[in-house]
């Protein structure tokens, strides 16, 4: 099963070098869902009566509005017997593609509305702390007092004053 994950590893590198992240992902679940459910697709996929370049060209030639990286991908798979691997390849990298857009994503909660310069210089670390460029956006929320909480993803930064007074209260709650 390692050598699915290098595939879709080299697939996801390739789409995200190219910017075409999201056209993938969505091209491999129309792929997946013909090899789930089509049992036609499937047999081409798996038939040893045709040969290596006529499975090829007939996919290329029903995949034909799709894109020539996915064509060329499959094709590979094909090449290397691993068209059984198809389904895992394509699940592992929908799983990179969700992980990387939410590494993409950072909220700021404040109390109170952060000021331009703050904003400036939250983000700027970030960018440097992240090494990439992610889409930040700045909430308030009056409940957490003051400080700032950050989430990264799935990943959550709380440094504000309502969560330090709940981490004492259990504190003292124990003793």
């Amino acid at each position: 099963m390692q050598s699915n994950y290098k595939y879709a590893k080299t697939l996801y590198d390739l789409s995200k070098k190219s910017d075409k992240v999201d056209i993938m992902q969505n091209q491999l679940k129309s792929v997946s869902y013909l090899y789930s459910k089509v049992a036609r697709f499937r047999l081409v996929f798996i038939t040893k009566r045709i040969d290596i370049k006529n499975k090829i060209e007939i996919i290329a030639n029903v995949l034909i509005d799709f894109d020539p990286l996915l064509i060329e991908f499959i094709s590979i798979l094909i090449k290397n017997n691993q068209t059984n691997s198809l389904l895992d390849i394509a699940s592992r990298f929908n799983n990179m593609a969700i992980s990387d857009s939410n590494i993409n994503k950072v909220e700021i909660t404040t109390a109170d509305k952060i000021n331009e310069s703050d904003f400036e210089y939250v983000s700027k670390t970030i960018f440097e702390k992240l090494d990439n460029n992610p889409k930040i956006k700045a909430n308030t929320d009056p409940n957490i007092i003051g400080g700032i909480k950050l989430r990264i993803g799935n990943k959550i930064f709380d440094n504000s004053i309502n969560y330090q007074i709940n981490k004492l209260k259990k504190t003292l709650h124990n003793m």
